[in-house]
């Protein structure tokens, strides 16, 4: 058996958090719902959703399906194995982003890219970058000269 060395690109990677995430998804079908309490209404009332709310069990699809048009309209593709991770390939490198739920991490070697996804992002959802990748998913990511320590 060969030995190998791994080699670390030494990326940056960031974290990013979409607030209120599912309240992005747009409704393609008709959902009607009793007004919340403390809303007053006539008895028998109910209020047609134009939005999805937290709860709404469409609004998990419905919010993936909006990131899904919105990050392919800046030119990602995502991959058959993994439809929640995008990539894409310019003339100065590769951007490449995973989406779980409503936190990604971004990185890649394109530095200009990113900013600009960023921002592109940021000018469609409300964001908040959470800068250096800490902790996703339960994981913790440190950084050392050899690469990235996970526990």
């Amino acid at each position: 058996m060969g030995s190998y060395e791994l080699h670390s690109r030494q990326w940056h990677i960031s974290q990013l958090d979409v607030k209120n995430a599912f309240l992005n998804g747009d409704l393609q079908e008709e959902v009607y719902m009793a007004p919340p309490p403390g809303i007053s209404h006539d008895s028998g009332y109910v209020c047609k959703l134009k939005k999805t709310l937290y709860g709404l069990k469409q609004a998990p699809r419905a919010w993936f399906e909006k990131f899904s048009i919105v990050i392919s309209s800046l030119d990602f593709v995502s991959r058959s194995h993994d439809s929640a991770f995008f990539i894409k390939c310019t003339d100065t490198g590769r951007i490449i982003l995973s989406l779980y739920v409503d936190d990604m991490i971004i990185t890649g070697d394109d530095i200009d890219g990113i900013s600009v996804l960023k921002t592109e992002l940021a000018r469609r959802f409300e964001m908040k970058d959470l800068g250096y990748l800490r902790y996703f998913l339960g994981i913790e990511v440190a950084y050392s000269p050899r690469g990235y320590l996970l526990s």
